[in-house]
């Protein structure tokens, strides 16, 4: 291939990644590694995605009974739905790696470790409980 050949294909290739870029940064603004180089580009955040993360959460804090149902006001406790909401949550981390701003990626890896201890200290708490419980029906072994 001729210079002659070549600058008109960089220059092509040029023209189609600041094409892509463009178009990423209306949609949204999240850019792939370059083909040249493979250097990281920024990734914007997306104003929606803490609505997404907060919609997805909202259900475990209620199910650990860190916030009260809006329907009724009541607290809950439902292990089951937490740890199905957590882990809804990891599968969402996990599947957007790479396409998270820095900002986007604290949010979702704090919220993630803070709901971990959350369900790891109520499910204690209630193991603790029922253990206390058990040891003060009467005619138990513990007497």
């Amino acid at each position: 291939m001729s210079d002659e050949n070549k600058r008109i294909d960089d220059d092509w290739k040029r023209r189609a990644l600041e094409e892509k870029q463009k178009i990423a940064s209306q949609m949204g603004g999240i850019l792939e590694e370059s083909a040249e180089g493979g250097e990281k580009k920024a990734i914007d955040s997306d104003p929606r995605f803490p609505a997404l993360i907060q919609q997805i959460a909202y259900p475990a804090l209620m199910a650990l009974g860190q916030i009260p149902d809006p329907r009724t006001g009541e607290r809950m406790l439902d292990l089951n739905l937490a740890r199905e909401t957590i882990d809804l949550l990891g599968v969402l981390e996990s599947k957007t790696v790479g396409n998270r701003s820095d900002e986007e990626e604290s949010m979702i890896k704090d919220l993630l470790r803070d709901l971990h201890v959350a369900y790891t200290q109520v499910s204690n708490a209630q193991s603790q409980a029922a253990q206390d419980l058990m040891a003060q029906e009467p005619g138990s072994d513990n007497e």
